[in-house]
Formats: structure tokens, sequence, C-alpha cells
């Protein structure tokens, strides 16, 4: 007699949770004088010159001696405060508060100006930088909270792709060593099965099998890329920050890198965060978008919304910037005025209100909520209900 016994599957609904990230960087510490707190000491009581009986000076004491006295009677001088000396520092609110999910199998894509966090954020989430403030839940398991040893242990699971392709490979080691490296620490597969197992890896990447002797500096943009997406998978990952993958190759191999992104995806059931400044290439591979300003995301949604049905000034912006196939669909382009402010010394209220061309008054004053206007669609801007 056989029993259908059923798998329950046991594993959160989300592979990442990111709760209100924080990650500040000490930019400069200064020595500065400041006065104590409490109240500063009374002046000395001064007493009054001896009075004679009619209210004079009195009388053993002449007119003449009284105005010399007078003139060269020192006049206390008022204490100084007291003072103390405290260390100042400054920070550079680089993610400044971020919370997201990302399900299994599918990608976020992030946009936003250079400089507004977007690689710090992947970079954190991983913990290759320490995490100011924030939770970072992997399949349920808190990393912000794990040690060393634990860490190690779940690396493999979690890895990057590096936005360069020129600086982020060792040019000293083959490619053969470059990609398996990691197989070797982890122990992904015997000793015999080594360079079996890595070729299979850059087979899947578009690498040919003699590639596995070569070194770095023999291939292209775009060949080095795929080593640094084997390399990247060579270790069995389900979450993968790919930070600017193509940003620095031409267009005709960013289609091919893109392609390539999403065949491994369907193939190995791989979760990305896909960091870039190309909306074109987020739209094709994403299936969530969100926004970043100076820290923070200003909206995220499903991508047919976002590229659709924008809220946000600053998405409105950006999108108006994307060049169309077309000379004779004619966009209204929204030119922001001035730079992004320094996230050092971040604008009071909302953070894009120097930049906004919809600004009002309660913008400079109030930051705005972050909130779902329906169907996941998140926004922080007072154009819109904040109750």
């Amino acid at each position: 007699m056989t029993h259908n016994i059923e798998t329950v599957d046991t594993r959160p609904e989300n592979i990442l949770e990111v709760r209100d990230l924080k990650k500040y960087f000490l930019i400069n510490k200064e020595w500065k004088l400041k006065k104590a707190a409490g109240p500063a000491p009374a002046l000395p009581e001064t007493g009054d010159a001896e009075l004679g009986p009619q209210g004079g000076i009195a009388a053993d004491v002449t007119e003449e001696a009284a105005d010399r006295a007078a003139e060269t009677a020192e006049i206390p001088a008022a204490p100084k405060a007291k003072r103390k000396l405290e260390l100042e520092k400054t920070y550079v609110k680089a993610v400044d508060g971020v919370s997201f999910d990302v399900p299994y199998g599918k990608t976020l894509g992030v946009v936003g100006e250079s400089g507004c966090g977007k690689s710090t954020m992947g970079r954190t989430i991983l913990r290759l930088h320490d995490v100011t403030a924030g939770k970072v839940f992997f399949e349920g398991r808190d990393i912000t909270a794990m040690k060393s040893a634990e860490l190690r242990k779940l690396r493999p699971e979690m890895q990057i792709v590096f936005q360069d392709p020129y600086s982020s490979l060792p040019p000293r080691l083959p490619v053969g060593e470059i990609i398996g490296e990691a197989v070797k620490v982890h122990k992904i597969v015997p000793k015999s099965e080594y360079r079996d197992y890595v070729i299979e890896i850059m087979r899947k990447c578009g690498l040919q099998d003699f590639y596995f002797d070569r070194y770095p500096h023999e291939f292209s943009g775009g060949q080095r890329q795929r080593i640094c997406i084997a390399r990247s998978l060579a270790v069995n990952p389900k979450f993968v920050v790919c930070d600017e993958p193509v940003s620095a190759l031409d267009v005709s191999i960013q289609a091919q890198i893109v392609n390539l992104l999403k065949k491994l995806q369907m193939d190995m059931k791989l979760t990305y965060l896909f960091i870039s400044h190309d909306l074109s290439v987020v739209e094709h591979i994403s299936d969530r978008v969100g926004v970043m300003y100076l820290g923070n995301f200003v909206e995220m949604g499903d991508k047919k919304d976002i590229f659709s049905n924008p809220m946000h000034p600053y998405t409105q912006a950006l999108l108006s910037a994307v060049p169309v196939p077309d000379p004779h669909y004619k966009v209204k382009r929204i030119i922001l005025q001035g730079d992004i402010p320094s996230p050092a010394n971040p604008p009071k209220g909302c953070k894009f209100h120097t930049r906004c061309p919809r600004c009002t008054d309660v913008c400079k004053e109030v930051a705005p909520k972050y909130k779902d206007y329906g169907n996941g669609h998140l926004c922080a801007c007072h154009l819109y209900s904040q109750e």
C-alpha cells in the first residue's frame, strides 16, 4: 500500500525582506569648544561708597579724592562662561531608511541618479558594508545579527556582479581560477570534478572551454562581464545583486548580457536586485521598479504601473529623459533645476523639494509619508493624500 505524502513549502514568501535599512559613512571628526550646560556664574556684588549723614560722601573724604577714586576704580569683569571640548562628527547618509521585499524568482530594478545610494544599498544588504541601523532578512534569517562564521556559510547563496568588468577581475589569475576560486573555498564539488564543473558554468555563460587558461587582459568588455557573471553563479546562489552590470558596455553587448541574465534566471531560478541608470534596460528585465533619491525610495511599484502611470515628479522627470526611437514622437521633457543636495546635509522636509517643479510650502517643512496608493504602488509625495 502506497501513501502519497505532500511536501509542505515552509519557506517565507519573500527571499529578501529589508526593514528601515540605514548606512551612514563618517566623513569628518572635529573637536569644537562649546558652552557647558547650566546657568552662568553670577557677577560679584560691589558695595556702595560710605555715605555721610546727608546722603553725600563721608566727611573724611574730599570731593577731589572721591573723583580720583571713581576714575581709577576697576569695574569687575564679567566672568567667562564655562566651555568644554566636544567631538563633532559628520556623516553621509548614503542609505537613509529603506524598506522593501523581493519575492522568489523575481527581479527588483532600482534606478536613480549617481550618488543616490543604490550601490551602497546593494552592498549593505550583502553585508559587504556594516549596517548602521535596520534589518535584512534572507529567507527569514536576520543577516544583520549574524557573526562572521554564520555569514561565511551564507555567502554562496548571496552573490554580486560588480559594475566594472575591467577592475573587478584579478589580472594575475587565469579565468578558470577566477571562476573556480570560490568553488574550492566552499567545497561546492569534489576536487576530481572541479575542472569539468567550472567549464560547465563557463558554457552556461557563453564562454568557450579554451578560455579556462587565458587571462582577463585577453578579453573584451562583454566577455569580461560574462566571466564576472560566471564567477557569481559558480557557487549556485539564490540571490544576486547586479550592480550596473551593463553600464560599461556598448548597446549591442548590453542586450546580450541582459538576455543572458534573463535566461540564467529561468534556468537556475535566481532572484535579482538589478541596479541601473538605464530605464530601458530596467523595463526589460524587472518585475518591480524602485526609484531612489538621496538615500530613500520615492516611488516603487510594478513595472507597468511605474512606466505607464508615474506618480512622483522625480520619476516623471526620469522617464521624460528616456530617448524614444521615433523621430516624429515628441516627449515633453521635464528639466530639473539645480544639483542633487549633499547627503551629509539633506534639506528639511521632502528631500526633492529643492529641485521639484511642483513644490509647495508643506514640502519644505514636512517629509511626506511613503504609502501604498493601491496595487502595491508606493509613493512619497505631498501631491497625494497623506492620510
